[in-house]
């Protein structure tokens, strides 16, 4: 059986990821967040609205479903990634923070889109010389 690569954006981050081969070993990882990529998060398979959330019947029953795993029955989904809307989440976080007189941390409000690693060099020189200008 030979190999052929594939590109896939990552389930969790959604960084496009080119070139991968067929099949996945179970420690494929996205080179951007490490997420596991042999995982049932990321398989066509998945169907979260299912009592074991896969819709292959013969598998057998994951619990972590995004961690990797041995499944004999996994096929990439190249389009697995989907934006998560936590603004409500971070809302709450907030309000909880404010209720305990706490601050939360920068990090943590965030927006959930990935951000290279030249912006975050950039965000901390400007913390670090106390750049005004935004």
């Amino acid at each position: 059986m030979g190999s052929r690569s594939i590109t896939i954006q990552c389930w969790k981050c959604g960084k496009t990821l080119r070139n991968l081969l067929l099949p996945f070993s179970r420690y494929e990882e996205c080179s951007t967040c490490k997420a596991d990529l042999h995982a049932c998060i990321c398989c066509k398979s998945y169907a979260p609205g299912l009592s074991d959330a896969c819709s292959e019947d013969r598998a057998d029953f994951v619990l972590d479903k995004e961690k990797a795993n041995f499944c004999d029955f996994f096929r990439v989904n190249t389009k697995a990634y989907s934006k998560k809307d936590d603004a409500a989440a971070m809302a709450a976080k907030a309000s909880l923070a404010e209720l305990f007189g706490e601050e939360l941390e920068e990090d943590k409000l965030e927006s959930a889109t990935p951000i290279t690693e030249a912006d975050k060099a950039l965000d901390e020189l400007k913390r670090l010389f106390g750049d005004d200008s935004e």
